[in-house]
């Protein structure tokens, strides 16, 4: 769409810039040309000698994110976007999460990273910074998953890995593409896993078994219509809680107070599905159809009894059923000699959850303690538009109106509990505008601005501050304007760098106020400013060497607020990754050597403690074969090389001071992998 074109380099170089996104503008553009920061990790980067469980794995590479693996698949991962999702408890808040366009992400913010299948990943997509508020409500970044099409021929793949403290997965995937009359097509993908865990950490034992499908049927060069299937089976994975300073100086494998006499634990099940049609009306016109429908049920045993009248209790039973429909239209077009693309949309999403809570009789149900109905909708209208103002310069903007209402229906009401059953409505406008100058034919300035909001969830909704009955209306969105301004450019013809400096104000920050029980209340506490940098460097070099470094710096701290000056609590101050990689197509030998530093972590608001800074470093290498229809792929990695000591993330604002989740020392994966072509 632009008129100066990304040099056409015939070498590796230019891959890195030419990479075609369609995260900020939602249509494919080159990532060199989008006034914003979006970065694309590769499906090779996700797999290659990877155990493929988690997000930490790959996204560690990408600047501005930070993925903390908490060594617990009762919790989840804890992700965050240049300081949004930081103070998440559980899951994932103010990132936006979608796997090949269906949202992973409910309508009042909360998120689930774990129901990503990474067997088979064409892509991510990253997005960090103000485009990201075009995705409405919480979406202090975005990630999107892109699974892989079919192959051209059916193909069969498998593999088997082992690894330390008992792990192993074992997988299996096929995929092809059909021709049906002249011009369509049948293109399938499926994947399947089974993976265990005996868990670094006492008491962290973990199953999962994930089936993800993908069928697209194209009935001609304009039409397809595509579905999609997401399972997830985790029937028992153990909570071993974070740990106080104490414990972890003592043991950092032991598992934290109260997890072994309540048994802590999580039974997790998860099935989605999918349905999108794409149509092109004609070479400037096409429309985009979705809808979706998610089951999702978890039953949670917390490490203390809950057994007081008004509190949640001590065993969380949940039965989600959410959805949504979704519809976008494109047009392109030529105004006064400036080419255009305008999208217009309209999104509906749904959610309705059964929340129990229960006495923890030390790892068995007991009495009742809570029963609600809770009910999220929310419906949102966006446009935006891609100019081509002049050879030099294009604009990007973009605006999203959202309506959110949140329910809660209090069913546990006795002569001594008050009634907790409340409703609120928020709206919300944001806006969004980017420019990108072609300084040269290989260097990009660009320079956006947005506005975005996060609503409070259905959670932080329940239960007034202080043990206080009733519902917490008086909870409002956090609101937040976003600046970023940054260069793209490829130095010389084999180094790719991206450079971007940021500032964040937000508004009525959304912070735990007390804790009791279970009994978690939520406030708005006064305002924050960060301010940081974040940075790329990829560069191609002679003999198959690629030489990767990423940089992160985000000052974020509290303004106008009980804890002014203080520094947001879960983020590091400052990130660097960076990655050796070679690989000998002669003999198929690859190898990788990667090292990851970063500062300390408060754990609450006042920052009264901290997780000390840390540096680690792993190495990978392997050995690919093709052998006529067969190939086969052998390899090991091995993780924290220097065996370090380390708390990887953090619980903020935890009771009793058990803030630390300690990450493992030394340990490696082996294994293989194979495929044969029919």
């Amino acid at each position: 769409m632009a008129q100066v074109a990304p040099p056409a380099i015939p070498v590796p170089g230019s891959v890195a810039i030419q990479r075609i996104v369609v995260s900020a503008t939602r249509t494919p553009e080159s990532s060199f040309n989008v006034p914003a920061s979006i970065y694309t990790v590769t499906g090779r980067e996700v797999s290659e000698a990877n155990e493929q469980e988690n997000l930490t794995e790959s996204l560690r590479r990408v600047p501005g994110l930070d993925v903390q693996n908490r060594q617990d698949y009762a919790q989840g991962i804890r992700i965050t976007s240049r300081g949004f999702g930081a103070q998440t408890a559980f899951g994932t808040r103010n990132v936006k999460i979608l796997i090949d366009g269906i949202p992973a992400t409910q309508p009042d913010g909360t998120g689930d990273s774990e129901v990503i299948d990474l067997g088979d990943v064409s892509r991510i997509e990253v997005l960090n910074g103000p485009f990201s508020v075009l995705y409405g409500n919480a979406a202090g970044g975005v990630i999107q998953v892109f699974s892989k099409n079919g192959p051209a021929e059916p193909t069969l793949s498998g593999g088997i890995l082992a690894g330390s403290y008992g792990s192993w997965r074992a997988s299996a995937s096929y995929g092809g593409n059909e021709k049906i009359g002249t011009d369509g097509s049948f293109n399938y993908m499926m994947n399947a896993s089974d993976f265990y865990s005996g868990g670094y950490r006492d008491h962290s034992a973990a199953r999962r078994q994930q089936f993800y499908g993908k069928y697209r049927v194209k009935v001609d060069a304009d039409t397809s219509y595509t579905l999609l299937i997401d399972g997830l089976d985790e029937p028992n994975s153990q909570d071993p809680g974070a740990l106080t300073a104490a414990q972890y100086h003592a043991d950092p494998r032991q598992a934290g107070t109260g997890a072994d006499q309540f048994d802590t634990r999580k039974t997790l099940r998860h099935f989605q599905f999918g349905f999108i049609l794409r149509h092109r009306f004609n070479a400037n016109n096409s429309i985009r159809l979705l809808v979706y429908d998610v089951d999702h049920s978890v039953l949670q045993y917390l490490p203390f009894t809950g057994s007081f009248a008004a509190s949640g209790g001590g065993v969380v039973d949940l039965e989600r059923k959410s959805g949504g429909v979704g519809a976008r239209f494109t047009h392109k077009d030529d105004i006064a000699g400036i080419p255009i693309t305008a999208v217009a949309g309209i999104d509906f999403g749904y959610e309705d959850q059964h929340r129990k809570g229960y006495v923890n009789n030390y790892g068995t149900i007991g009495a009742l303690r809570r029963n609600e109905q809770d009910t999220a909708r929310n419906i949102a209208e966006y446009a935006q538009l891609n100019a081509d103002l002049t050879p030099k310069l294009i604009l990007d903007a973009g605006i999203r109106h959202s309506q959110d209402q949140f329910t809660v229906q209090d069913l546990y009401v006795t002569p001594t509990l008050t009634n907790d059953t409340g409703s609120v409505t928020y709206g919300h406008t944001s806006l969004v505008a980017g420019v990108t100058y072609h300084l040269t034919p290989t260097t990009n300035l660009f320079a956006d601005y947005g506005e975005g909001f996060e609503t409070p969830t259905l959670d932080q909704l329940a239960y007034l501050p202080n043990g206080e009955a009733g519902f917490n209306s008086a909870l409002v969105p956090t609101t937040s304007e976003n600046y970023e301004a940054g260069i793209k450019s490829l130095l010389g013809s084999r180094t790719y760098l991206t450079l971007a400096g940021f500032h964040i104000h937000t508004s009525n920050q959304i912070v735990v106020s007390s804790s009791t029980d279970g009994r978690t209340a939520y406030a708005n506490e006064g305002q924050t400013d960060r301010n940081g940098v974040d940075a790329s460097i990829d560069s191609f070099l002679p003999h198959h060497i690629e030489l990767y470094g990423a940089y992160s710096l985000l000052k974020a701290v509290f303004t106008n607020s009980p804890v002014a000056g203080k520094f947001l609590p879960g983020v590091p101050a400052q990130r660097i990754y960076g990655e050796f990689d070679w690989h000998d197509p002669a003999s198929g030998f690859y190898t990788s050597l990667n090292g990851q530093w970063q500062t300390r972590m408060y754990v609450d608001n006042a920052n009264s403690a901290y997780a000390a800074g840390y540096f680690t470093a792993g190495i990978a290498g392997g050995f690919r074969q093709t052998l006529g229809k067969f190939a086969f792929n052998e390899f090991a990695r091995v993780n924290n090389i220097l065996n370090r000591t380390y708390v990887g993330a953090v619980v903020i604002a935890a009771s009793n001071g058990e803030y630390y989740e300690p990450s493992p020392g030394r340990n490696f994966i082996i294994g293989m992998t194979g495929k044969v072509k029919f």
